[in-house]
């Protein structure tokens, strides 16, 4: 939690891993991802103050922030999008979002769906 100007704020990430690069299957995804995000960790699209997405350049047939408001959601949450960067042996066809919130929280769960959850073993070590 950041106190910036008296004002206390929380971040919160996930990626979701697209299965291949078409429209609806991106605007899905992101979607999925989305909604995930704010159910598991209680919020609503009130409580948050702008949504950061990033999406490898492999994902070219659709920007999710158009996937998120055609699914109707983020009709008046700023949205900021990006390419990731291209670092070698990247995953491939990735949606990555940072939520942003005015919500004070002293616990955020991130969210890694669909096969995200290799970017990070420290948070999702795999099962024997």
């Amino acid at each position: 939690m950041i106190d910036l100007l008296g004002k206390n704020i929380s971040a919160v990430r996930g990626a979701i891993c697209v299965a291949k690069d078409e429209g609806d299957l991106i605007g899905a995804a992101a979607q999925k991802l989305w909604a995930t995000l704010l159910q598991t960790n209680g919020l609503s699209e009130d409580d948050v103050a702008c949504l950061l997405i990033t999406q490898t350049s492999d994902l070219k047939s659709l920007n999710p922030a158009t996937g998120l408001r055609r699914g109707g959601y983020c009709a008046t949450t700023p949205l900021f999008c990006m390419p990731e960067l291209e670092i070698a042996g990247m995953m491939e066809r990735v949606i990555r979002m940072l939520i942003i919130t005015n919500r004070p929280m002293e616990a955020m769960q991130p969210v890694f769906l669909d096969g995200a959850e290799r970017l990070r073993p420290d948070l999702f070590p795999k099962s024997e």
